[in-house]
């Protein structure tokens, strides 16, 4: 976690107990695609941890950035073994990708900086 969003998960209030706290955290853990996680992405998570029930277009959306994270990880990087195993062509992947501002070399590269 960056600075601000340990000081942000700090002064926060937690009328959910520790519970409450785990949730956003691995909500954060989820959601991140760098190893250091930002202010925003705790602000974010806390917000819909309140209150916020997504629609069911935003948790597919966010459910399919989650899936081509994992999968590229899974392949190291490696877009047509990615595609094979998510039963899309390279064409229709690389469309996800784009959708979800990811990038192969990217997600392979921060899965080797946790090593």
């Amino acid at each position: 976690f960056a600075d601000d969003a340990l000081q942000t998960l700090a002064t926060a209030k937690w009328p959910g107990n520790v519970r409450q706290l785990v949730n956003v955290v691995e909500q954060c853990v989820a959601l991140t695609h760098s190893p250091v996680i930002g202010q925003r992405l705790v602000e974010q998570a806390l917000s819909q941890n309140s209150s916020y029930w997504p629609t069911l277009t935003d948790a597919r959306d966010q459910f399919e950035c989650q899936y081509l994270v994992r999968v590229l990880k899974m392949t190291e990087g490696n877009v047509t073994r990615a595609a094979e195993l998510a039963g899309r062509n390279r064409t229709d992947f690389y469309k996800l990708l784009k959708k979800h501002d990811l990038s192969a070399a990217q997600v392979a590269a921060e899965d080797e900086e946790l090593e």
